[in-house]
């Protein structure tokens, strides 16, 4: 079976990949794509209680999450695609957004494996450390 696979991937190289070329462009969007998941990750493990994303942002500056140093709309973006998802809601308190987890965006996390809680955690709905 390995010459099998060996000899697949051979005529992969000649015919299907033969002409496909990966810029250095290429390699780095595929490289933010994979970092904007990541980040995502990150994000909404922080919204177990709400927060703003100014907050957001400091917590992330803090952990030295490069993506985010100058780059602040990216945390934005993924906060506002997440809410459309459902996985958020926001509401408005003194003149500041703030954005929270719904138990939809709850159980996702923890379904997907990104975010453990403890038994003390799930009793008070909060994210007691960080990951």
């Amino acid at each position: 079976m390995d010459d099998r696979l060996k000899n697949l991937k051979k005529a992969m190289d000649r015919t299907a990949f033969s002409s496909t070329k990966f810029t250095e462009q290429h390699k780095e969007n595929i490289q933010r794509q994979l970092n904007a998941d990541e980040l995502k990750k990150v994000i909404l493990s922080l919204l177990f209680e709400a927060k703003s994303g100014i907050e957001i942002t400091q917590l992330l500056h803090v952990r030295g999450i490069q993506d985010v140093i100058n780059n602040e709309g990216m945390i934005y973006s993924i906060l506002h695609e997440q809410e459309s998802n459902g996985f958020l809601f926001a509401n408005w308190e003194e003149g500041v957004k703030r954005y929270e987890l719904t138990k939809t965006g709850k159980k996702q996390l923890q379904q997907d494996g990104h975010v453990k809680l403890t038994l003390k955690e799930r009793l008070l709905g909060v994210r007691m450390h960080a990951e």
